[in-house]
């Protein structure tokens, strides 16, 4: 993934599980959890992000509107 602000500025993140700090990989080093429902996530959040943006310079309302409701509810931090 990119640099984007989507995601954080690395692949860096913790497990939501048990929390060990690892790079984002389909199973956790630690306690073996499932994280592909996780990087599916982020993945979507990368496209949306890209998507808000060409609807921004596009001057799309409508689509902004709906990529915002959606990026919120994947990523709530991310517009502010």
């Amino acid at each position: 993934m990119s640099n984007s602000p989507a995601t954080s500025t690395s692949d860096e993140f913790r497990c939501p599980v048990c929390r060990a700090r690892q790079t984002l990989q389909p199973e956790c080093r630690r306690c073996h959890a499932d994280l592909t429902l996780v990087i599916k996530a982020r993945q979507r959040t990368e496209h949306l992000f890209v998507a808000l943006q060409q609807a921004r310079q596009d001057r799309d309302f409508a689509a902004q509107h709906q990529l915002t409701k959606e990026l919120r509810l994947l990523h709530p931090g991310l517009l502010r």
